[in-house]
């Protein structure tokens, strides 16, 4: 009797709580069928709970998974707003550049209102030939039009040379240390998912400052790395960290947003500095717009190299924009650019060389706290990918590879706190690349790189390799191998909560954030099938 009252009770148990995610729209199959992370789970009121984990060749069980939720606009949670339009124009025959952009300069020009917007440009449907860039650099300009297919507003890029297609942002702005702040961390030990520090002096700071976490490595942590031979310095290695102070008691401050990279006395430790972020694009967009790049043979590279690229942008976004035969990216995201979103897109059939520095067609170059989600590319080669020394948060989510010539992750020396969430290609690899790269010799590409829920439709698979003193993570998902000595958990199976970046975001600021930046069908599974254009 009191077996089978048990048994009543674990079925009813399971069937409220498969009720209960079914309609908060977060779950991908029957609760029965799947897994639970001993790094993080996730409890029957959608709260999460993270277990403690110590990093490579280390035996203190400090550090935990990030928060990798603040990546994307306004920080993430907030809906991609719908502008009112100001222009509208129709194509002309010839070259359109100089009335595109002097509708841009137009509308750039306008005040703005109080939701920090100046207005859309409209082009209407058709063709429209461009010889050169665009560029937007001012807040609340956004640049739209009739639809992303051969039906809607095309811009085909003319130019036979390499070129950005359209710049978003302006790259002449920098962002500045202020140096006679700096105070040194004097914390032993700054764990990855952390957001507490000591400093030898707090009085510089204010709650509300804007501040750099800057890691000062020592020759140690390159020799233990390995690095020496590939021509690594400690100097070359003080990575900035943006953060906000939220606190402040005496010596101890508290940021707002985790620790991606754990900052060890041994290690060099680091130093923080208040910081002018000094990115003055804001709010601006790209959306609804297909981009096209002439060219005379599969081969060739004198054509349109960037569909778009974004540079020391804030709060913007790219959405539904397809991409085609331009050689390097899609979309680049780059010059410390932060808390953009890219979704909806896709980079089909690059047209150059295949081989490096060609066909990475989601690029997040520098930057931080950018989300790329529901994209999709075909025929790329690194095709969700970060370069060097990029620090996170930042994240992929949903999105699909096909018929890649190379493998997804982070590409080269030291991208930190990379989030692959339901991504799916081909091969999928976080490792040290040691000698390879024409002439940077990448090293170690990424350190607390999470494949979470990923898929490799390879006999290749996964690799993943744990840095010493850090660590990269596989949980759940699919692959036919997984070759390195990285954190590896649930291979093959579903994992829940589906998406890493979803449950967190959900966790941090409730279900209506989480509909704000989802589809219906992302919520309730994954969605590979539907991103193929």
């Amino acid at each position: 009797m009191v077996k089978v009252l048990a048994s009543f009770i674990i079925v009813i148990s399971l069937f409220f709580i498969n009720k209960y995610y079914h309609r908060e729209g977060l779950l991908a199959h029957h609760i029965s069928s799947l897994h639970q992370s001993y790094l993080i789970k996730q409890s029957d009121t959608g709260r999460l709970m993270y277990g403690f984990y110590a990093n490579e060749g280390e035996s203190d069980k400090i550090n935990r998974i990030p928060d990798f939720s603040y990546a994307g606009y306004m920080g993430g949670g907030v809906r991609i707003p719908n502008v009112p339009v100001k222009l509208v124009l129709e194509p002309k025959p010839g070259d359109n550049k100089k009335q595109i952009q002097d509708a841009i300069d137009r509308v750039s020009s306008m005040s703005i209102d109080n939701s920090g917007f100046r207005g859309k440009i409209l082009l209407k449907a058709g063709n429209y030939h461009i010889n050169g860039s665009l560029r937007i650099k001012t807040n609340g300009v956004i640049l739209a039009g009739e639809g992303h297919d051969e039906k809607g507003t095309v811009l085909i890029a003319t130019q036979e040379s390499k070129h950005t297609f359209i710049y978003l942002g302006n790259a002449s702005n920098k962002s500045k240390k202020i140096e006679d702040t700096a105070t040194r961390i004097t914390s032993d030990y700054v764990a990855t998912g952390s957001n507490s520090f000591t400093v030898e002096t707090a009085l510089k700071y204010e709650v509300g400052d804007t501040i750099v976490i800057q890691k000062t490595p020592n020759e140690d942590w390159i020799i233990r790395l390995g690095m020496s031979q590939y021509g690594w310095t400690p100097e070359a290695y003080q990575v900035l960290h943006e953060r906000i102070i939220s606190g402040i008691k005496g010596n101890q401050v508290t940021i707002n947003i985790p620790i991606v990279d754990p900052i060890k006395a041994k290690d060099g430790g680091g130093t923080i500095y208040k910081f002018i972020s000094n990115r003055a694009t804001k709010q601006s967009g790209i959306e609804n717009i297909r981009l096209v790049s002439s060219y005379m043979h599969d081969e060739d590279e004198e054509h349109g190299w960037n569909g778009i690229k974004l540079q020391m942008a804030e709060n913007c976004w790219v959405r539904n924009v397809t991409v085609l035969y331009f050689g390097f990216s899609a979309v680049t995201v780059d010059k410390n650019s932060a808390f953009n979103t890219i979704e909806d897109c896709a980079m089909l059939d690059p047209m150059a060389k295949t081989e490096g520095k060609r066909k990475y067609s989601f690029n997040m170059g520098l930057g931080s706290f950018n989300l790329f989600q529901r994209c999709y590319t075909r025929g790329g080669r690194h095709d969700f990918v970060t370069g060097a020394r990029v620090s996170g948060p930042n994240v992929f989510l949903d999105c699909y590879a096909d018929s890649a010539k190379s493998d997804i992750g982070p590409h080269q020396r030291w991208a930190t706190g990379t989030l692959f969430d339901n991504v799916q290609g081909q091969n999928l690899r976080v490792r040290n690349r040691s000698r390879r790269g024409s002439k940077t010799r990448h090293g170690w590409a990424g350190a607390q790189t999470m494949f979470w829920n990923c898929v490799s439709t390879s006999s290749m698979g996964m690799t993943v390799e744990n840095p010493p003193g850090s660590i990269n993570w596989i949980v759940g998902g699919q692959a036919a191998q997984v070759i390195g000595n990285g954190y590896i958990e649930l291979l093959g199976k579903q994992v829940l909560p589906r998406s890493l970046y979803l449950a967190q975001l959900q966790n941090r600021l409730g279900l209506e954030a989480v509909i704000n930046v989802t589809t219906p069908m992302q919520r309730s599974g994954t969605i590979y099938s539907n991103l193929i254009r």
